[in-house]
This record gives C-alpha cells, sequence and structure tokens, in this order.
C-alpha cells in the first residue's frame, strides 16, 4: 500500500535532519519551495510540517520560517520495562566499582570510536533484596562526559547525563541475544556451568544520533536474537 503524499514529505524531512542536511538551528525550505520539490500542494506540505513541530522536530519562528530543532529527547516512560529497567540505578544495582578501560571492539563499535580508546566504566551486579544476583551490568561512558560514582541511586544513566551535562537522550538501541556465561560471569551469578545466559547492549544516542553511552548486561536467563530500536 502506497504512503500517503504527506507522510512521504514528513519522512523525508525526518531523514534529512537525521543526517544533518539540515542542522539544528537551520530553517527548513519555505512551504512554497517544499510544494514545488515534492510536486504536491500546499496544504499537504503544511499537514507534514504540522505533525513535524507536534512531535518536537521544528518549531515556528514568526516572520522567518521553521526553524530545526533536531531529533527529539526520548520519553523515558515510553520505553518497554525491560530498557527502563536497565537504564535505571535502583536498590537492585549495586555498583562494584569504577575504572578506566580501553574500549573492547563491540563496545567501541556501539558507540562509533575506535577499539581501545579510554572509557569510563562502571560495573553493576543487580540482585533484589536478600535474593541471588540475577544479572550483571557495565556500563560504558566517554571519560570527557561524567563521573559514574556520583549517580543518584534514586534516578537513572540518562537522568544523571541530562543533569550534569545538559545531555538530552534521542534514541535508545537494544540488541539481546544469548550465549554460554564466561566462568567469571557464571560464578559471580551463581549458574551452573555450563550456562547460557542472555546478552543484551544497549546504546544511547542524543537528539543528534551520536552514541552517548553503552550498557552491556548478562542476564541469568536465555533470550532470543532480535534487535530493537525506540524513539520519537
Amino acid at each position: 500500500m502506497p504512503i500517503s503524499k504527506y507522510t512521504e514529505i514528513f519522512t523525508v524531512l525526518q531523514r534529512r535532519i537525521d543526517a544533518k542536511q539540515y542542522e539544528i538551528g537551520d530553517y527548513l525550505p519555505t512551504e512554497a519551495e517544499l510544494t514545488r520539490e515534492f510536486g504536491t500542494s500546499r496544504a499537504t506540505v503544511v499537514r507534514a510540517l504540522r505533525q513535524l513541530s507536534l512531535r518536537g522536530w521544528i518549531r515556528g519562528v514568526q516572520g522567518k520560517g521553521r526553524v530545526v530543532l533536531g531529533r527529539p529527547a526520548i520519553r523515558f516512560a515510553q520505553l518497554p520495562d525491560r530498557v527502563k529497567h536497565l537504564l535505571l540505578t535502583g536498590e537492585d544495582a549495586a555498583l562494584q566499582g569504577v575504572r578506566l578501560v580501553s574500549a573492547p571492539a563491540r563496545i567501541a563499535a556501539a558507540l562509533g570510536r575506535a577499539p581501545g580508546v579510554p572509557l569510563l566504566s562502571g560495573r553493576y551486579v543487580l540482585a533484589p533484596r536478600d535474593a541471588p544476583p540475577f544479572g550483571l551490568r557495565t556500563v560504558f561512558v566517554p571519560a570527557s562526559l561524567t563521573d559514574l560514582t556520583t549517580l543518584d541511586p534514586e534516578g537513572g544513566l540518562l537522568a544523571h547525563l541530562e543533569r550534569r551535562n545538559g545531555i538530552a537522550a534521542g534514541r535508545v538501541i537494544e540488541r539481546v541475544g544469548a550465549r554460554l556465561a564466561t566462568g567469571g560471569e557464571a560464578a559471580a551469578l551463581r549458574l551452573p556451568e555450563p550456562r547460557s545466559v542472555a546478552v543484551s547492549l544497549i546504546t544511547v544516542l542524543d537528539v543528534r544520533s551520536d552514541p552517548l553511552l553503552a550498557v552491556d548486561t548478562v542476564l541469568a536467563r536465555e533470550a532470543a536474537a532480535m534487535l530493537s530500536t525506540y524513539d520519537l
């Protein structure tokens, strides 16, 4: 089924903003220019622009046009419960230590950096009160961004970055798979060896789609391989 013309315009403009063809602070082409480009009516263009404005991608400026705001900040409440939980620092997350590490290849790729670059790494054991641990979570952040030891236990990683650095998350990508636990993981999670575990790699990107942090979690249960993206 073909998409509507206004949906096409909306999608094309979104992609151009994501690709930085229109930078934050730029003005979009005028309604007349977009009408000619897409070969449609002014009313259709206005409808597409209205949707971009309602969703926070652009803002109208009287007498000047529509200014680009970039990808909207993610609404934390809209994320799946599993992802929200892994991005929070609740009572069941005990920080084991923070150190500078050389970025493993998998994490470097998620953060768009070269393998081996210095990253700040914080490891948490996930365990409910008076119960065996169910996961190991490692957070990787560029060393210039934040100090993980100052995380508010009642807040979360996204809120912490926003408070300390004025950074707003625009997209969350999660990759989930399954593999055999390493000896160290099995010991920490009190699992018999060999044992299959779920692995979740969450990458948080800002509104410009630049990676901010990676959350690598091993969970004491299996999961089918999948890839999910959550954004506005």
